[in-house]
């Protein structure tokens, strides 16, 4: 069969398929031929949209969307696609208006509903999210993520709790193992707001059990990585060449639920600031180099990083990140898994700011053990994992602290609640920004937030989550086991 007469359809299929494989360059271009055959088909011009957006082409996919968003739409399906692009690109007014459309076409799907609520908590619009997730639930009971998204929406209450209809829904089946994980999570934190620390625990270690079971991850080649990075990226490499003259950028890195949140809401609450979230450009930049090298191995993708052309790096990754970024004079990168490409990030963007969010070891391990990450933080499911992942972590900031001294900024999570008008004038003075008192009022700010502490940065500051391992001492004990034997202060 000659390519001219295979059908739109499935090109289409193909680029959908391969997306999800992480094959984008294949996607996009399959997508490409599809809309070339017919140009005019709104579901293939929207998956064009989408693959633009995975292959870092946001210009274009903006462009494509601002189309797509001008054509009539009668239909349900081509309101919650629109909807879904307007939220990857952090249009989320619009997608709750795209949401609230596909509803009225459907109302009784809980699929827009669940969208719908995703973009009202991700405004702040938390009781109306609540309503949404309410009405999802009440449509499909068997699907767990709707349930653990309303849970970590406000404090639980003995009044006012779904203590009893969880336990009720996993008893009667829920659709599949992810599902049921998600309830447990729900569980956990209903139950944690309520002080039922043994309860907790249980519904903790049942979800966290089933993750780890279904997911294919060598612990042990994280730690090889890291030890690969400490080995080849010494002071020489990383304070060599000249790198990008661009001072825009700000990453804020560390471990997940340490702070990075918080501190990205306190400067990007800055007039001349633009917090643009947790970006994975920088990886792709630098992979879109390396993946030339043909490396074989994830230890011969860092061997060969090495070689990457410093000043392109920096170039690349910069101009990736437009058009958002270009309306400030700095923007943050707040994607804690950049604390792997310190070196590299200084080496191509010298002038770039670097912040280290720190908390103490126990708490910081616990809190990321009880949250429910999508595909990141494969580590974070066991105990023993997730203590040797952080003792490698460690080793590694020690690492770029040593061979670039002076140029990233250890912040303490306990010192920033107890202290917030200290630190954040040590953050705005640490990149080069005047003081502004509405970075003391973080809280109030309309902008949008997507990562699991989208509620709590609503509120003021608190200080009730310092030593909140403790109520789990006894159960933690494999963790506390390993943080010891290497000799972490806890």
């Amino acid at each position: 069969m000659g390519a001219q007469s295979v059908p739109a359809q499935v090109f289409d299929v193909a680029s959908r398929v391969a997306l999800k494989m992480g094959q984008r360059r294949l996607a996009k271009d399959l997508a490409d031929r599809a809309v070339t055959l017919e140009p005019s088909n709104f579901a293939y011009l929207s998956n064009q949209a989408v693959c633009l957006l995975a292959a870092n082409h946001t210009t274009e996919a903006l462009q494509l969307i601002k189309q797509l968003a001008a054509l009539p739409h009668s239909e349900a399906a081509e309101y919650d696609a629109l909807g879904n692009l307007y939220s990857q690109v952090n249009k989320q007014a619009e997608a709750i208006d795209c949401f609230r459309s596909a509803i009225a076409c459907e109302p009784e799907i809980a699929h827009h509903w669940f969208n719908l609520g995703l973009c009202l908590q991700a405004v702040g619009d938390l009781a109306d999210a609540e309503s949404a997730f309410d009405r999802c639930i009440a449509l499909d009971p068997a699907q767990g993520e709707p349930w653990l998204h309303r849970s970590r929406l406000r404090t639980q209450l003995a009044d006012s709790n779904h203590v009893q209809a969880l336990n009720s829904a996993i008893k009667k089946g829920t659709e599949d193992w992810r599902s049921e994980m998600s309830m447990r999570y729900a569980l956990a934190k209903e139950y944690e707001d309520l002080d039922n620390y043994d309860r907790v625990f249980e519904e903790l270690r049942l979800g966290a059990d089933l993750r780890r079971s279904h997911m294919n991850h060598d612990p042990e080649a994280d730690l090889a990585a890291m030890r690969a990075i400490r080995d080849i990226y010494d002071s020489q490499y990383v304070l060599a060449g000249s790198g990008y003259d661009s001072d825009e950028p700000i990453f804020i890195v560390g471990l997940p639920r340490t702070g990075t949140t918080l501190v990205e809401r306190i400067l990007g609450s800055h007039s001349a600031v633009y917090a643009a979230g947790e970006l994975n450009n920088f990886a792709e930049s630098l992979t879109s180099q390396v993946s030339a090298m043909k490396p074989k191995s994830r230890l011969d993708f860092i061997r060969m990083a090495a070689n990457a052309d410093s000043e392109k790096l920096g170039r690349d990754y910069v101009e990736s990140t437009r058009p958002q970024t270009a309306d400030r004079s700095r923007f943050i990168d707040k994607l804690p898994l950049n604390f792997l490409y310190c070196g590299l990030i200084h080496r191509a963007l010298p002038k770039a700011k670097i912040i280290h969010l720190k908390r103490n070891a126990m708490d910081t391990c616990f809190a990321i053990y009880k949250t429910l990450f999508k595909q990141a933080y494969p580590f974070s499911y066991d105990q023993q994992e997730l203590g040797r992942y952080y003792v490698a972590y460690r080793d590694l900031m020690a690492h770029w602290h040593h061979v670039m001294p002076g140029k990233i900024l250890d912040v303490c999570y306990e010192d920033l609640v107890s202290d917030l008008t200290t630190q954040s004038h040590r953050l705005l003075d640490f990149c080069d920004l005047p003081w502004e008192d509405a970075c003391l009022d973080f809280h109030q700010s309309q902008a949008p937030s997507l990562t699991a502490s989208l509620a709590q940065v609503r509120q003021p500051v608190y200080t009730s989550s310092i030593g909140k391992w403790r109520h789990y001492e006894d159960r933690l004990k494999p963790l506390r086991a390993v943080l010891v034997e290497a000799g972490v202060k806890l």
